[in-house]
This record gives structure tokens, sequence and C-alpha cells, in this order.
């Protein structure tokens, strides 16, 4: 009996440290370059508030939540698009601030449950050679991307 109240309270506690951000990457088009972003909202704590976010940001073009800024104008000659989604991690990511340079390759899982898992490898050619030496369902579940934010567990 104590070890299932001990295992219980142990899932509430790891529950309650899972956290909802919103994965926003910047992909070139025809290319794998790729800039990611992990935005979090301390009063978003469930996936459809993540979801209608984005939503009304998108629609409006005025990003009250998870507030960033898109800048076309870098992609001159080139075409690029944005892919937002939202997830669940227990990973401790720092702030983002997008005058930190991007310099620290990733690479993003996100699972059916809409889990966020992330590594580091030590450059963008790596992580994608990983990438492609992955289960073609975790491959197709992933991709790699430069980031210029903090991630621990």
């Amino acid at each position: 009996m104590l070890a299932v109240v001990a295992a219980l309270l142990g899932a509430s506690t790891q529950a309650a440290e899972r956290q909802v951000y919103l994965v926003a990457t910047a992909q070139l088009d025809g290319s794998n370059l790729a800039q990611s972003i992990f935005l979090h909202e301390p009063q978003i704590t469930e996936l459809q508030g993540c979801l209608d976010a984005v939503r009304k940001g998108q629609r409006e073009r005025d990003w009250m939540q998870y507030h960033h800024i898109f800048q076309r104008d870098k992609f001159k000659g080139f075409t690029g698009h944005m892919r937002y989604r939202c997830v669940y991690s227990d990973l401790q990511i720092s702030a983002w601030y997008d005058k930190v340079r991007y310099n620290q390759p990733y690479l993003i899982s996100i699972d059916n449950d809409a889990v966020l898992s992330i590594s580091r490898p030590p450059s963008l050619a790596q992580c994608s050679t990983r990438l492609r030496a992955l289960p073609a369902k975790k491959q197709a579940q992933s991709f790699c991307a430069m980031g210029n934010q903090t991630v621990t567990r």
C-alpha cells in the first residue's frame, strides 16, 4: 500500500514539473537549415491553450502570448516557412533572446503524445547523421535545428 501511495505521489510530482512549450521553427525551404526556439508562457498549462494562442497569433499577426518576431527580410532571395508545435516537456529550457547567436545544434523529437525531447550533438552535420540513423517512425517525429537556448534535464 505504501509503495502505491509513493508511486502516486512521485507521478503527481513529475506531472507538476511538466510544462507547455511552443516550439517555433523557421525552415529554409529546400534545405535542412532550420532555427528553433522554445517559448514558455507560465499561465498556459495545457496544450489547448497553446494551440489557441498560436491560432490567434497567426490570425491577428500579433503574438500577445509567445511573443516572437520572424524577420522575413533576413530571407531575401530565399523562401522559408514557420512551423509551430505545442508540446509538453519536463526539460529546463532557458528564456529565449533573439540577439544571442544560434550556435547550438539540437536533435529535436516530438512524439505522438506531444512530448518534447532534445539532444545536443556536437555539430549540425552530426545531428543529421544521428537523425538518419533513427528508426523510420522516430525519424519522422524528429528534426535538426540550430538554437540559442540552454537545455538541461
